[in-house]
């Protein structure tokens, strides 16, 4: 009896050390996660939440902004954004974005990485982006515990271990309207409710990170776990609700 309290004892201490006092970072991709390269060209990719930042134009996924300002509702919660872009594109952008209260998304932002904070792991030519470079986030992200830290983005193998990501979710062409023409084509939607999957994944986002962070204080386990476990239960269904009622 003694030795199964005290290992019980010692399990709780281990749930209450350096990684429960930890904040939350939750680290979101930028390129085909919160947001989209468009046309300008192209009617079906513009409208007036379009930004421009240099020669290109981005568009925010839907409900980016309400879904951001939800999350610092949260204690302990901090936000950052890497991307392999250039640090100039990447702080332009996230600086143009304006969230519902005013303030923009890289003033809310805990850290803005960028190319020069990726972890290159082969010079290979022949392979892709994210086969060459890791976003590895030892020491980037002051105070950050790999329990409580969960990489947002459409190529998780950009993560390295014992860091975890969960897929965006975001893998298809942004458009305003489905456009049957396209159906099918690579990577664009088959059907009008793929679409708006694609659409409301920010939604999908928010939710899975507020049952992950439920479950991680009730069953005393770490964030990232719960939040690679609902990924994998849930991501595919369609979000039926609106979370900002």
């Amino acid at each position: 009896m003694k030795s199964w309290f005290v290992g019980l004892l010692l399990l709780i201490c281990a749930q209450s050390g350096p990684a429960a006092a930890a904040p939350i970072d939750v680290v979101f991709d930028i390129d085909w996660t919160t947001f989209y390269t468009v046309d300008p060209k192209n009617q079906n990719q513009m409208d007036e939440k379009a930004i421009a930042v240099g020669d290109k134009v981005y568009r925010p996924t839907d409900h980016l902004g309400e879904m951001l300002e939800k999350l610092l509702q949260i204690p302990d919660v901090r936000i950052s954004f890497f991307s392999g872009g250039d640090r100039a594109r990447n702080e332009s952008l996230l600086s143009a974005f304006k969230l519902p209260s005013g303030r923009s998304a890289l003033d809310i932002s805990y850290k803005v990485l960028s190319k020069e904070n990726l972890l290159t792991v082969s010079d290979d030519a022949s392979l892709g982006f994210a086969d060459r470079h890791k976003k590895k986030l030892d020491g980037v992200l002051p105070g950050a515990h790999k329990d409580r830290t969960i990489l947002i983005d459409d190529q998780v193998k950009f993560a390295v271990a014992p860091w975890k990501a969960v897929d965006s979710m975001g893998h298809l062409e942004f458009q305003i309207a489905f456009d049957q023409k396209m159906a099918g084509k690579t990577e664009y939607p088959v059907t009008a409710e793929e679409l708006r999957a694609e659409r409301d994944k920010a939604l999908m986002w928010l939710a899975l990170i507020e049952e992950a962070l439920q479950k991680s204080k009730q069953y005393r386990t770490p964030f990232s776990q719960e939040m690679t476990a609902v990924w994998a239960q849930k991501a595919h269904l369609a979000l039926c609700k609106n979370v900002f009622n």
